[in-house]
């Protein structure tokens, strides 16, 4: 049972009641919350585009910086990568003192951090075979992925706490947690974290669902199953993805096919291996911190109110969550650069210079036909290259006829979440349960269903 708030103030410094709460204790949780949600959730008009403030921000450090974030990037991989090589051959990895440690990740982790350095490095000097620092191959990563996503990383993960610790996850989760619970078997707060999804990035979604496990408000399962069902890519970027195949006139047509994707998938994959087996389990340092109340004779509102104040009071001072912020920032960037770069830069390979992805794509060719999906055989491997990035569907459908096909192959890059630029180095080293092999599985899973629901919806449409 949640500890009751009905004591009235003693002391006028409290400021004057309201209902059972102070006006100290109502605006603590309503200021923050409401920078966060403009920040974070109120779509904006720029410029003619519909967007989020978050992601005008980002967009307008990356203008007024671009010249300094190609050498940024370059150096967030291989200086940490560098200090990494240091702390994990010598006594130093013995500290327990936290930021260490962010130099001291596993064997395999300081292989890739320093060969993705290395090649960071032979891309931005064009040194060794040209399949490394093409502009087509880890040219991509460097120029275009690692400045956008350095300001992503830094910006939301300093700002986040608008969202987390303030009351609003408790305030919106006990809204809608009774559709929530009976649809998905979630907390309703991860409904916020869908949103931070859909109107930020990605990336946002998923380092808002790490913070709050890592806060105890989600269990190990419930951690996999949002990240891995609910953090889509935003709209602005989804609209991006659909301009770059000249359809950008069915937008609203095909956007609503992809949440309706969205959904099907969320409800069927979690019920599925490898989902299914992950456990209840909170993040031991920590333990269970989300408070639950069945008291049916307190409203939601109401219930939802008192959550989100007691929230609120237990939140730390700004200069303790800039700090917090940092430290998680800089924990996904050293080790997600390098790999980035890694895995962005083999894969980009891969899909210009071999048939690799043609031979692979090849089972599911037969698929597409039973779908009446056109140009099946062209299709087949833009689509499996979405799991190395996002955008590559787009960019290898753009020479696709068919408008079926195109929309079919730009929707399930959208909703299939899982890529392995970015998303999926992020969910590894969240360490909530969730491994390589596990978002193979569910990368798949979603592919598959997400096909069939699409090509219905495009054939109704187009």
């Amino acid at each position: 049972m949640l500890e009751s708030t009905e004591t009235q103030p003693s002391s006028s410094q409290d400021g004057a009641p309201l209902g059972p709460y102070t006006t100290k204790q109502l605006l603590r949780f309503i200021i923050p919350t409401l920078f966060g949600v403009l920040l974070f959730l109120t779509p904006v008009s720029v410029d003619g585009r519909i967007t989020v403030m978050i992601a005008f921000i980002i967009d307008y450090v990356n203008d007024v910086l671009k010249p300094m974030l190609v050498p940024a990037t370059v150096a967030v991989a291989t200086i940490p990568s560098l200090i990494t090589l240091l702390v994990r051959f010598s006594p130093l990895r013995n500290n327990p003192n936290r930021f260490v440690q962010l130099f001291n990740p596993s064997l395999a982790w300081t292989a890739v951090r320093v060969i993705g350095a290395v090649l960071m490095i032979m891309v931005f000097f064009k040194i060794g075979p040209e399949w490394v620092w093409s502009r087509d191959t880890g040219g991509v990563m460097l120029y275009d992925v690692g400045p956008v996503v350095l300001a992503i990383y830094l910006l939301s993960a300093i700002l986040l706490p608008l969202l987390t610790d303030f009351g609003l996850m408790e305030f919106i989760g006990t809204l809608v947690s009774r559709v929530f619970e009976k649809l998905f078997g979630l907390p309703g707060r991860a409904a916020v974290d869908c949103a931070a999804s859909w109107l930020s990035a990605s990336s946002v979604g998923i380092m808002l669902t790490t913070q709050q496990y890592r806060g105890g408000f989600y269990t190990s399962r419930e951690a996999c199953v949002i990240s891995t069902n609910f953090s889509i890519v935003s709209i602005a970027y989804a609209y991006l993805l659909l301009k770059l195949i000249g359809m950008e006139h069915v937008f609203i047509q095909w956007y609503l096919s992809v949440a309706v994707t969205g959904v099907i998938c969320a409800l069927i994959v979690p019920k599925l291996p490898p989902l299914r087996g992950k456990l209840d389990n909170y993040e031991p340092s920590v333990g269970k911190q989300l408070a639950t109340d069945d008291d049916k004779s307190q409203g939601l509102f109401a219930l939802g109110l008192s959550r989100a104040i007691q929230r609120a009071e237990k939140a730390n001072g700004p200069l303790e969550l800039i700090k917090q912020g940092v430290h998680i920032s800089a924990d996904i960037a050293i080790s997600v650069y390098p790999a980035m770069m890694l895995i962005g830069c083999v894969g980009l390979s891969l899909i210009k210079y071999t048939t690799v992805f043609h031979v692979l794509s090849m089972p599911l060719v037969p698929y597409l036909e039973l779908l009446q999906i056109p140009q099946a055989a062209e299709a087949a491997p833009a689509l499996l290259a979405g799991i190395v990035d996002s955008i590559m569907p787009s960019i290898l459908a753009s020479g696709i006829e068919s408008e079926i096909t195109r929309f079919v192959l730009v929707g399930v890059a959208v909703t299939q979440i899982i890529f392995f630029t970015e998303a999926a180095i992020i969910l590894v080293r969240a360490n909530f349960g969730l491994r390589l092999r596990d978002l193979f599985m569910i990368y798949l899973l979603r592919v598959l269903i997400s096909l069939p629901v699409l090509s219905l919806m495009a054939h109704l449409v187009l």
